[in-house]
């Protein structure tokens, strides 16, 4: 191999690499939050090349030279850092999923907003989880654990692999976790609000004259930031919780693709 094919191929590999690197960094928490500038997510994405290059490097892998199978490379390195990235960011789906009921139980279902983080009309219940849980990952280097988990990927689909499996029925099943998990954080809160709604169905009925509808949703909303205020003190634990399982379906999706 001359110097010019060295080149080349050095070349192409640290593009394969820059591609995965870069549907991760778009995607995933943290690194892929609307406010972060594109500049930065280059920066990112290239600088993790750089260090995880040698690494890819030592295993050698086969690169095409023609054209269209090389395309072919970057579009599969890309769709598997964007798959990577989006089990990962499904923390932020199964925490605005959370909010979402909350929000409907306790009445703030119409004071939606832009959320600044993903740039999309969230709820504010939804909102706050969502940012309270990514300052919760920073400050326990969570981010880490997704750098590593990426770099692990390379041991488990390489570069230019002989075929990949795993088909839908992992994702309609993830699906169906997200929903589960959602329902989970949020039921403490919407339970009791449930129950007061059924005390106040109680009350009106034994009391008819009592004009109920003119305090139920200032109490409603009152009783809910209390109860969002003691749920913060366990949040903790389900950020703990709802991170590892999404690596864990990192992890299974890596596994079942190198089967």
């Amino acid at each position: 191999m001359g110097l010019a094919d060295l080149l080349q191929w050095n070349l192409s590999l640290f593009l394969l690499i820059f591609t995965r690197w870069a549907g991760m960094v778009m995607i995933a928490p943290v690194f892929g939050a609307r406010g972060v500038p594109a500049l930065v997510k280059f920066g990112l994405a290239a600088s993790l090349s750089v260090v995880v290059f040698p690494l890819v490097h030592v295993q050698a892998p086969e690169i095409p030279t023609e054209l269209f199978p090389y395309v072919g490379l970057l579009v599969k390195e890309v769709l598997v850092g964007l798959t990577m990235g989006f089990i990962i960011n499904l923390i932020t789906a199964i925490m605005q999923g959370a909010g979402q009921l909350i929000d409907f139980q306790a009445g703030f279902i119409m004071g939606n907003t832009v959320d600044p983080i993903n740039g999309l009309q969230t709820p504010m219940t939804g909102r706050f989880l969502t940012v309270l849980a990514t300052l919760l990952l920073l400050a326990t280097d969570s981010h880490h654990y997704i750098i590593a988990a990426l770099v692990k990927s390379y041991d488990y689909l390489p570069i230019n692999p002989l075929g990949i499996s795993y088909g839908a029925a992992f994702f309609i099943d993830i699906t169906a976790k997200v929903l589960a998990l959602s329902l989970q954080i949020a039921l403490p809160v919407y339970g009791a609000l449930f129950l007061a709604d059924i005390g106040v169905g109680l009350l009106t009925k034994t009391v008819p004259q009592l004009n109920i509808f003119s305090v139920i949703f200032p109490v409603k909303i009152i009783f809910g930031v209390i109860l969002l205020y003691l749920m913060v003190a366990f949040f903790g634990e389900s950020v703990a919780r709802v991170f590892d399982l999404t690596m864990e379906w990192t992890f299974e999706l890596l596994r079942g693709w190198r089967q």
